[in-house]
């Protein structure tokens, strides 16, 4: 349907924007995920080798790392203005000396009470994560790669390491957390309707705790 000349023209600004931004960053994501699970590149028809495989999903957990970056990245602004907001509210009326810290990253994540300080904190595992990556291809050390080459009687053969499934299972986990700290302060366009916000509050918090104990 077109739009006549001094038509006005209404739309929901919010998902106008989660469209172009939060869907597409979340969508790299998943392929990502997909590429460290299986090897396959999205949008790519190519059949490959086993050992080819391994290469795409050693070089996905880079890519799950940019992308949940990104994620980050679209959903600061947001939470940190959600958070300030929260900070104001629960120190209304106190003196200074009364005020609690904004500033949580010195806590455990489970302690942290403002979803800003939580989106930090999975910020600086993502930088972890990354430096893993860089030592292990500095270093001539084996037991910090992510993938090792072997000779066999067919050739050579590639072999992900402990180390790659553990990264992998780390960035589900932060994927996880963040797309809930997402969900939560209304960053996608879906959202968590007033009412449900208290459960999944609740969720976070059971979440936090099975990850501090693992």
């Amino acid at each position: 349907m077109g739009y006549e000349s001094g038509e006005l023209k209404t739309m929901q600004s919010g998902k106008e924007i989660d469209l172009n931004t939060t869907v597409p960053a979340m969508i790299d994501c998943y392929n990502a995920l997909r590429q460290c699970k299986t090897g396959k590149i999205a949008g790519s028809e190519d059949k490959i080798s086993d050992n080819k495989k391994k290469l795409n999903q050693v070089r996905g957990l880079s890519s799950f790392i940019s992308t949940q970056e990104t994620l980050i990245t679209l959903s600061r602004s947001q939470i940190e203005f959600r958070s300030k907001n929260e900070w104001i509210k629960n120190n209304n009326g106190k003196k200074d000396s009364e005020k609690n810290s904004f500033n949580e990253l010195d806590i455990d994540l489970l302690n942290m009470e403002y979803d800003v300080n939580k989106l930090l904190y999975w910020s600086n595992f993502l930088k972890n994560c990354r430096k893993s990556m860089l030592t292990a291809e500095k270093t001539k050390r084996l037991d910090d790669d992510f993938i090792l080459k072997k000779e066999t009687s067919e050739g050579e053969v590639f072999e992900l390491t402990d180390n790659f499934w553990e990264m992998l299972e780390d960035l589900e986990i932060c994927f996880s957390a963040i797309r809930l700290l997402m969900f939560i302060n209304k960053v996608t366009a879906s959202g968590i309707e007033v009412d449900e916000e208290l459960t999944y509050k609740e969720q976070e918090e059971l979440f936090i705790q099975r990850v501090m104990e693992a």
